[in-house]
């Protein structure tokens, strides 16, 4: 089976085949008044329907049972009434959210809690294969403030990287305990700016790589393991 793997970002949309290698991944601008159907318009021109099997969507926004809940803040409108399968006749589709996806591409076992570092906070748990997305980047945190409100990429700019590191690891300590992982993924674009700094990092913290998104895209169709929560719409 030929996969593709889509991750759909706020700036990008960004493909990769199986077999390909990272640096094969394809890109064109997403943005502000990015709509679902300049999604299918940038696929179709970033890949021939012939070069594929079957694709997964990654997209920024709640989804629940393959159905998108409420259209992505940094996109524009129209996702949550968008008929995804219909977009792609004849191509069994998975739609999951963007840091389920990166999570999915990054677990190895056990019970483990995902955090996209990046515009937001994303947030996956994924226990013995059983995927669990979740919304924690919009619950208060602090000072009447969302998680995402203190270490998205907002704050990270106004505070400094320094106050910024020290937020995201009050924000790992409290999940840690509260969620009782056995480890934590911290993946995103602004992980990268963690693992600058190494022997701040617990020993129960591991640093995911942007292009495991592709990897989980690939994943939700070779591992049967996933097949119960991350549906097969389609096809």
């Amino acid at each position: 089976m030929r996969i593709l793997s889509v991750d759909i970002g706020g700036t990008n949309i960004k493909t990769l085949l199986s077999g390909e290698t990272p640096e094969d991944r394809r890109r064109v601008p997403s943005g502000t008044e990015f709509t679902p159907d300049d999604m299918v318009r940038a696929i179709d021109e970033l890949r021939s329907r012939d070069d594929y099997d079957a694709i997964t969507i990654g997209l920024p926004a709640p989804i629940r049972e393959g159905r998108v809940l409420k259209s992505p803040v940094n996109l524009g409108p129209g996702w949550d009434a968008f008929d995804f399968t219909a977009a792609f006749p004849g191509k069994p589709l998975r739609l999951v959210n963007d840091a389920a996806m990166q999570a999915i591409g990054s677990y190895e076992t056990g019970k483990m809690l995902f955090l996209g570092l990046g515009t937001g906070l994303g947030t996956c748990l994924i226990a013995h294969h059983h995927v669990l997305p979740m919304e924690l980047g919009h619950m208060p945190f602090k000072k009447g403030r969302t998680f995402e409100q203190i270490v998205g990429e907002g704050p990270r700019l106004e505070m400094g990287n320094k106050a910024w590191r020290r937020e995201v690891w009050e924000v790992v300590d409290i999940l840690y305990h509260g969620l009782l992982p056995d480890s934590i993924c911290l993946g995103g674009g602004n992980a990268k700016k963690i693992a600058k700094h190494p022997e701040e990092i617990p020993d129960f913290v591991t640093l995911g790589e942007n292009t495991n998104a592709f990897l989980g895209g690939f994943k939700v169709w070779t591992d049967e393991r996933y097949e119960r929560t991350v549906p097969v719409l389609g096809g």
